[in-house]
């Protein structure tokens, strides 16, 4: 990417957005270039003030567009001088933020000293959300991606005898408790329905695919076909997910509905066929098979058909994960003895390596800005939970004792 024009934010707001168009601004810099950015605050100080502009910092460095230059306290400003010294100073976005009743946010191009866009958000109670609200709202109308602030990870640690899935923040703060059992669950996946998550549980004989209600805490059997059910991926816009069970006596790919019932089965080669993962668009669903005698990356259309192998040359692939955007698919692949997480773009056939100098990488999960992944890394038998730019190869620790990480991309 190539940089293009410098931009002046202005903030005065809260959460309830103004119908205001939607301003995308292609940042066509290097990837590994961020663009300049600094905070204005016209308020008065005070404890939430300073942890919302803390926050904002945090988050938008952390969306990995940005380099946040300075944040600052003033009582008054002049738009035009802050632009002036904004370009002078090599500040592309300056972000004022106008903290009285309600915050609105104003943005202006440091070069042209034009206004870009406005919008509104109400303040809300909490500075850390008011932030994340504001970080995603700048991020999409900027670069026309979703921003990351206000998503939520899930992840699988063990303490004891006892397997929990926690529930954090994008950046792994704010860790809460969904669920604790004594018996083995993994794999945890955001379920379409708001307020529920669906994981692999070994609470009976068999392994099944259970919802649990995080309001409510019941527990409800998603799928308890006998033998194997495991390795959901869901549909966006039709109601019903991509699934791997072994009814037949062989793991097999079936498309289910949100309740549960089989409607039709996808795969009937010998071996094993798993880890589907539905594109974006729905039209097909990349999946592993050993048909060959070795795992490998396949994709096939909704239907079962079309099918085509992915020419990687690795004899082991595992976990699969379309992109939101539709344009990769991140795996895990054995290249001699390390395992590694490689993204394959769909429309080129290029492909990229990811976690050298991380040995052993699996799991990997997409971020809405369809820029970031999570994946568990191991090291001496401990796992931990990272996330990584694609772009610039930037990786940051998500939590400890950890694995099975999924983003919110719903």
């Amino acid at each position: 990417m190539k940089k293009k024009l410098p931009i002046v934010l202005f903030l005065t707001g809260s959460l309830l957005l103004f119908g205001q168009n939607r301003v995308t601004i292609e940042i066509t810099s290097e990837p590994e270039m961020k663009t300049n950015a600094s905070i204005i605050l016209v308020a008065e100080k005070n404890a939430f003030v300073e942890q919302f502009s803390k926050q904002l910092v945090k988050d938008l460095e952390y969306s990995d567009w940005f380099n946040i230059r300075k944040a600052t306290f003033k009582e008054n400003i002049k738009v035009d001088a802050e632009l002036d010294n904004a370009f002078k100073e090599n500040i592309s976005i300056l972000i004022v933020c106008r903290i009285r009743e309600d915050f609105k946010i104003e943005v202006y191009d440091s070069v042209e000293k034009t206004m870009l866009f406005t919008f509104s958000v109400d303040k809300g109670n909490s500075p850390e959300y008011l932030a994340h609200v504001v970080c995603d709202e700048i991020v999409y109308r900027i670069t026309g991606k979703p921003g990351i602030a206000k998503s939520k990870i899930l992840f699988v640690t063990k303490k004891g005898n006892l397997y929990s899935i926690i529930m954090t923040d994008y950046d792994g703060s704010n860790q809460i408790e969904v669920i604790s059992t004594p018996y083995i669950i993994n794999f945890p996946r955001w379920f379409p329905e708001k307020g529920k998550i669906v994981f692999l549980s070994y609470r009976k004989v068999f392994p099944t695919l259970d919802v649990l209600d995080l309001k409510t805490k019941q527990i409800q059997t998603f799928l308890g076909e006998p033998g194997l059910n495991a390795c959901i991926s869901f549909f966006r816009k039709q109601q019903m997910a991509a699934a791997v069970l072994s009814r037949s006596g062989n793991p097999d790919i079936y498309l289910v509905d949100l309740k549960g019932n089989i409607l039709r089965r996808l795969t009937e080669k010998r071996g094993i066929n798993a880890s589907p993962s539905v594109s974006p668009d729905e039209n097909n669903i990349a999946f592993v098979s050993d048909r060959d005698g070795k795992p490998r990356l396949y994709i096939m259309n909704q239907f079962g058909l079309n099918l085509r192998k992915i020419d990687i040359p690795s004899n082991y692939i595992t976990a699969p994960a379309w992109s939101p955007d539709g344009k990769y698919i991140a795996y895990a692949v054995r290249y001699g003895t390390e395992m590694l997480i490689e993204i394959y773009d769909f429309n080129t056939g290029k492909r990229k390596i990811l976690t050298r100098g991380k040995s052993w990488s699996d799991g990997p999960s997409w971020a809405p800005d369809s820029r970031h992944l999570l994946f568990t890394n191991q090291e001496k038998y401990i796992n931990s939970i990272w996330a990584i730019d694609i772009y610039t190869l930037k990786t940051r620790k998500i939590a400890d004792n950890a694995w099975s990480g999924c983003w919110d991309i719903r």
